[in-house]
């Protein structure tokens, strides 16, 4: 039986967390063996209060104690408490996490029965679940295990809490958290779980994690701090310092973690580090693996990639080790796989073997000519890195035809804003069409080694399911399909006189079997079928921007098609409690959206039209879109029309290049803006140079003595709002953000010279922001926050008399008006760099319409003089924005309509 005395020893480093310290002390005090435990509570150079929480907390319970230090970190603080610790056990909790309250009384118990070394109970995490790989264990009872080779997958759990310890055995070993790093607990625990001779497992949850919304953890930023690197390679170093006291069982279970732990620090240093740096990593990393065999390696990392540093650790090749994409620049195959063409013994090959292949096809299209059909697409090869091309020959097989045709690689920015190995990564061939016989074909994407060939299966996306409409080359028809879940397939028909006919019976055939098997949309396909012949003359054009907005691109163009050209078959969608439906009074076809009329028009629509992302605001909420473009859209085949919601200064490669957006139109309006989408985002001939539809309603009305300020968002600072699961990535509190409005705001001298001259600064915040900016702007005569329910955004450009923005497009809109404006970039390095955007072909300082500030001071400075001038652009200014835009002479609607109107019909 477990006594009365104090039996545990329960330590909480606390620091900065006067948030959540009182629910971890509750659930401390609130434990069923409270009164077996010692608590020590140290805190570590708190400033937010909670140290004095501690206290209080101390002051309430006799068997607790609150010290104080300054700040040194979580392993100082808890080694000092370790040091104080009398009792037989102790226990770790962190100053934000949550105890059951059964969870000392049953960890003591299983501890005590067994005589164990140490007592592990399973943990869960809040407010969401985190599938941890040394959770394997549990769910199967409570046991004892000899060691932790019972149960290996526990080395992979590398934290103190959720655990009780044998206070002697731990200073018998000397094992203490190391100090000043990150990591600090995986140097006790780790050590303790290897040495471990009995381990009590307690079946049940013992501890409750808090996952913060606010990523700013070590496992939130692991890869990208620096530091982190370091640590965890002396972590690994010190680790692997025990195996010779190991048995060879332990000594495997420790090799496991040194293998499958620094994998993806190994993998990454490169990308970080210069030579230098990636010396130390590499000699200390060869002598760590030097004794570790490369089958296990292979085992014990997640793929390929990964094993290239193991490789160049085991080959002693520094050189692949910092400049891998220089050392393997093609594959071999053997026996139907394929393999990095680098120079191995026998014992290395399986460190070489690509673990997946993978080849997927974006586009399929005609030549204008109709000669050839052009397939592209992108590749993956796990392992090899494409910072350029691979140099292993290529081929495209037509399964069904007897036919190889050379692939051409191609590059990628799209692929290269996510991932810079993947740059040269797209492939295109061109298919004769007369070489194609009828049938069905499969495409493979070929690997012509030296000593052999490999192939695979092409695969579908999104956008070569957008595009898949039939392309007809004389009599013969080809109509892109898939097989099982994802298999490309070209359906060929070479038809005479009556080819039109029998191609309809064809498709009338699998609309009906489509219908008979229920198969996803079984009823739109047969309501499209049966209507088809009513609608198959009229033009529908289906317009849209968010579903419940028309204030941009598609409603000005929506107004000008009805009221100008006075179009029938033009449809504007809307939900039905939208406040827009005012703006488009009188115009009549406003769909309502998710309603039938909606469904119904969906399915003859020949022209998609939106300022936004098509599939997302324009598609009826229940489609769901991967089955509706497997399913339905390529019986409808709709072109596609982007006509954007700014004009592009960045590169939107990873979102809007042909190959992932696949669109027909692409409205620009510049001349540099139209060259990087035809070139950079691959949409040649299909981008329509008319400047922006509501752009003919900009018409300054400036006067009313206001500046305008409008920030754009920061996805890093501020979740969006429709994802509930996304985290920011840092603290807005404090942010540079936070710190320059609150500084522009509370400027003395902006204040002074507002009132001297009568102005009034606005804020408008983007509305993902306006949440955490509420109460930020003074209550001032001379400062407003802009309240967008009571006047339009492009309203507000209009009528401001100065612009201040830092990264968003709108300073394009107020250039063309014609207005002065700022660009206030206050964290320009932080909103490259972490904000996940990439610098395209605009530069503010060089190409921009106005100023470039960094400080609240300099913005201040900048507003001042533009009051002083009587808000009027300089000359150098106004020449840019003449030269950028390929149009300012109000006629822009009329240009887009014309580019729409000369898309072809859809292909049936």
């Amino acid at each position: 039986m477990v006594g009365p005395s104090p039996q545990v020893t329960i330590i909480v480093p606390v620091y900065n967390v006067a948030d959540y310290l009182p629910e971890t002390l509750e659930s401390i005090a609130a434990q069923t063996a409270f009164d077996q435990c010692h608590v020590i509570l140290v805190d570590d150079g708190s400033t937010d209060g909670s140290d004095t929480l501690a206290k209080q907390f101390a002051a309430e319970h006799p068997n607790v104690t609150a010290l104080q230090q300054e700040n040194a970190g979580p392993g100082a603080a808890r080694n000092r408490a370790l040091d104080m610790a009398e009792t037989p056990y102790v226990s770790f909790v962190d100053s934000d996490d949550i105890l059951p309250p059964r969870a000392i009384e049953l960890l003591l118990k299983a501890i005590v029965q067994h005589k164990a070394s140490m007592a592990i109970g399973d943990m869960d995490t809040f407010p969401k679940p985190t599938a941890f790989l040394w959770k394997k264990p549990f769910g199967k009872g409570d046991r004892l295990l000899q060691s932790v080779v019972d149960a290996p997958d526990l080395i992979f759990d590398a934290g103190p809490c959720h655990k009780l310890y044998d206070l002697a055995q731990l200073r018998q070993h000397g094992l203490r958290f190391q100090e000043g790093v990150h990591f600090e607990d995986a140097f006790l625990a780790l050590p303790m779980l290897l040495k471990a001779e009995r381990i009590a497992l307690v079946d049940e949850v013992v501890y409750q994690y808090r996952r913060r919304d606010v990523g700013t953890s070590i496992m939130d930023n692991l890869f990208t701090r620096e530091q982190n690197f370091w640590d965890h390679l002396l972590l690994c170093d010190t680790i692997a310092v025990l195996r010779p006291e190991l048995d060879v069982f332990r000594r495997e279970v420790l090799d496991r973690w040194l293998v499958r732990s620094y994998q993806g620090f190994a993998m990454r240093a490169h990308t970080l580090f210069e030579d230098a740096d990636l010396w130390k990593i590499f000699e200390t990393c060869s002598r760590i693996y030097q004794d570790v065999d490369p089958s296990f390696i292979a085992r014990w990392t997640l793929d390929t990639r990964h094993r290239v540093p193991y490789l160049a650790f085991k080959s002693y090749d520094f050189e692949l080790f910092a400049r891998p994409s220089e050392r393997l620049r093609a594959v071999v195959a053997c026996g139907g796989d394929l393999h990095l063409d680098y120079p191995v013994t026998p014992a290395l090959l399986p460190l070489t073997k690509v673990t997946s292949v993978g080849a997927r096809v974006e586009q399929v299209r005609l030549s204008a000519s109709g000669d050839t059909l052009k397939v592209s697409g992108q590749m993956l090869v796990n392992g090899l890195p494409m910072r350029a091309p691979i140099s292993t020959p290529l081929g495209l097989r037509v399964r069904g035809s007897n036919l190889t045709v050379p692939v051409t690689v191609e590059r990628r920015v799209d692929m290269k804003a996510s991932d810079e190995d993947r740059e040269w990564c797209g492939f295109s061939a061109e298919i004769p069409v007369s070489q194609l016989r009828n049938g069905q074909h499969s495409l493979r994407l070929v690997f012509e080694t030296g000593t052999g060939q490999a192939s695979r299966q092409c695969l579908t996306t999104a956008a070569y399911l957008r595009d898949a409409t039939m392309k007809r080359s004389g009599d013969t028809r080809i109509l892109p399909t898939f097989s099982g879940r994802e298999n490309v397939e070209l359906l060929v028909r070479r038809q005479g006189a009556a080819g039109r006919r029998q191609w309809q019976r064809m498709l009338v055939r699998k609309d009906l079997r489509h219908v008979a098997s229920r198969a996803p949309f079984w009823k739109w396909r047969l309501l499209r079928l049966l209507t088809e012949p009513l609608m198959r003359r009229r033009d529908v054009w289906l317009i849209g921007e968010r579903t419940d907005t028309a204030q941009d691109n598609s409603s000005h163009l929506f107004r000008y098609l009805r009221k100008v050209e006075r179009r029938r078959n033009v449809h504007y969608l809307l939900t039905k409690d939208s406040p827009d439906r005012a703006r488009l009074r009188g115009l009549g076809n406003v769909v309502t959206y998710d309603s039938f009329r909606h469904k119904f028009l969906m399915l003859h629509a020949t022209k998609l039209i939106n300022s936004y992302d098509i599939d997302s605001y324009m598609l009826p909420s229940r489609w769901e879109r991967s089955r509706f473009l497997k399913h339905l859209n390529w019986r409808i085949g709709p072109a596609r029309v982007f006509l954007q919601h700014g004009v592009i200064e960045k590169d939107v490669s990873a979102g809007l290049h042909r190959g992932r957006a696949s669109l027909d139109l692409f409205v620009t309006s510049a001349d540099r803006e139209a060259e990087y989408v035809s070139n950079d985002l691959d949409y040649g001939d299909m981008v329509a140079n008319t400047c922006l539809p509501r752009f003919d309603a900009l018409t300054p009305d400036r006067g009313r003595r206001r500046i305008l300020f409008m920030p754009t968002w920061r996805t890093y600072l501020v979740a969006p709002s429709y994802n509930p699961n996304a985290r920011p990535r840092l603290a807005f509190d404090g942010s540079a953000y936070q710190t320059f409005v609150s500084d522009l705001f509370g400027s003395e001298r902006l204040r002074e010279a507002l009132r001297r001259h009568s102005y009034k600064l606005e804020l408008l915040p983007h509305y993902e922001m306006r949440r955490v900016l509420a109460g930020i702007v003074p209550e001032d005569d001379c400062f407003a926050m802009a309240d967008q329910t009571k006047r339009t955004v492009q309203d507000a450009l209009r009528q401001c008399d100065l612009f201040i923005t830092d990264y968003s497009s709108t300073a394009v809109d107020v250039a063309y008006l014609g207005t002065p404006l700022i660009y206030a970039q206050f964290d320009s390095e932080e909103f490259w760099k972490i904000g996940g955007y990439r610098r395209g072909y605009f530069e503010h300082r060089e190409d921009g319409f106005g100023p470039v500030c960094e400080t609240a001071d300099e913005t201040v400075d900048a507003i001042i003089r533009y009051l002083e001038n009587g808000c009027v652009r300089e000359e150098e200014y106004s020449r840019r924005a003449a030269e950028f835009f390929a149009f300012q002479d109000r006629n822009n609607c009329q240009r887009v309509a014309a580019a729409i109107a000369a898309l072809p019909g859809p292909q049936r």
